[in-house]
């Protein structure tokens, strides 16, 4: 999401799904792979099928149907890819938004996440390319087993034209070969041709969750009872113990990567207390997006979102952000109180049930 919106300025990810008209080709449209990763993928343009041919060039791969010819290559994606790949997801996002009625929002930042995870083995970024430009962007991140798509989006103008299917193909294949217990991603909930494609994938809405937005005045004239304690993350690996503590009760899985790259960039990193106790963490960015959030059970949300909220109102943005899950109930009826309101919708999709959450707010649809 964009600087307006509290995702791609901060770390650059925003996800899953988004951006694909459709993951497989259209019935005009026919997608090959060949021995060699390569694949080819041409549109007939109305022609029967005695008019259509297959046609392997040698090393060049390449395939003729009907009026034209494109030659997709998938491989690993470089630090050079991460720029472009960018590019494809703004534009992407924003070709979606303006189908379904809504205005173009995301706004590009350094590729800051995708460039931490590239030096992670077990991460998965791909890229598709045609004649020297990529087409379309694949990224999965994995902790311990527990493996989350990130990013999957294909160019406007190359969409439903088998791109999105065969980097799904590579991002998933990645899953297994390093034994994924479980598989995730979570995509805007109007995006429901990809919806509709990931659940034929075995990954099933589990969560609608709401980005809410305020004015940063407005919250600050309606805070007024007190919240938790808070004090500042100590630099990694300092805390953590407890961060991985609370990650494993309320999440079921350590994220350990994602708050070693948290604590490097965001503008606030707050350790939540009660009695002295760590009950909590929440990261706030610097245009005061809040998330990731995370408290343990019997700590109460509202005053958990009290004390973020001040900290977040420091960071000195004009406006404040989060993503809150449905069955939040608590902290949804806080942050309303509080002048939140309902931005865009989004849905977790999971292979199967995981989490408490009641108790998280992820950060954005590519970091979780």
């Amino acid at each position: 999401m964009p600087a307006s919106r509290g995702s791609l300025s901060a770390s650059s990810v925003h996800g899953g799904s988004s951006g694909l008209s459709s993951l497989s080709p259209s019935p005009m449209q026919r997608s090959v792979t060949m021995n060699d990763g390569t694949s080819c993928v041409a549109a007939s343009a109305g022609l029967p099928s005695s008019h259509a041919g297959w046609q392997d060039d040698g090393p060049e791969r390449k395939c003729f149907e009907g009026r034209w010819r494109v030659h997709i290559t998938y491989r690993p994606a470089t630090a050079e890819d991460l720029e472009p790949a960018t590019r494809i997801v703004q534009d992407a996002y924003n070709h979606l938004r303006l189908r379904h009625g809504l205005a173009p929002s995301i706004s590009r930042g350094p590729p800051l996440f995708q460039t931490f995870s590239l030096a992670e083995p077990s991460s998965s970024l791909w890229v598709a390319e045609a004649e020297g430009a990529l087409q379309g962007f694949a990224f999965a991140w994995m902790r311990q087993r527990f493996w989350f798509l990130a990013q999957l989006f294909v160019r406007p103008g190359t969409q439903a034209k088998g791109i999105g299917h065969a980097l799904l193909t590579k991002t998933l294949r990645h899953a297994e070969e390093n034994g994924a217990e479980n598989r995730a991603l979570i995509t805007m909930a109007y995006n429901t041709a990809s919806t509709g494609l990931y659940i034929q994938n075995g990954l099933y809405p589990r969560e609608p969750l709401l980005r809410l937005v305020a004015p940063a005045p407005v919250v600050a004239a309606r805070i007024l009872l007190p919240g938790l304690e808070t004090m500042p993350i100590k630099p990694w690996p300092g805390s953590r113990d407890w961060l991985n503590r609370i990650d494993e009760k309320v999440l079921g899985f350590r994220r350990e990567g994602q708050h070693a790259f948290q604590l490097g960039i965001a503008a606030r990193a707050l350790r939540l207390e009660q009695a002295g106790q760590p009950v909590g963490y929440a990261y706030v960015s610097a245009i005061g997006h809040i998330g990731p959030l995370a408290i343990l059970p019997r700590t109460d949300p509202g005053k958990a979102l009290r004390a973020v909220l001040r900290g977040a109102l420091e960071v000195k943005s004009p406006q404040l952000s989060m993503m809150v899950p449905g069955r939040a109930e608590r902290l949804q009826e806080a942050a309303l109180g509080l002048g939140f309101r309902i931005d865009e919708p989004f849905v977790l999709l999971s292979a199967r049930p995981f989490g408490d959450w009641s108790h998280y707010l992820p950060s954005n649809a590519g970091f979780m």
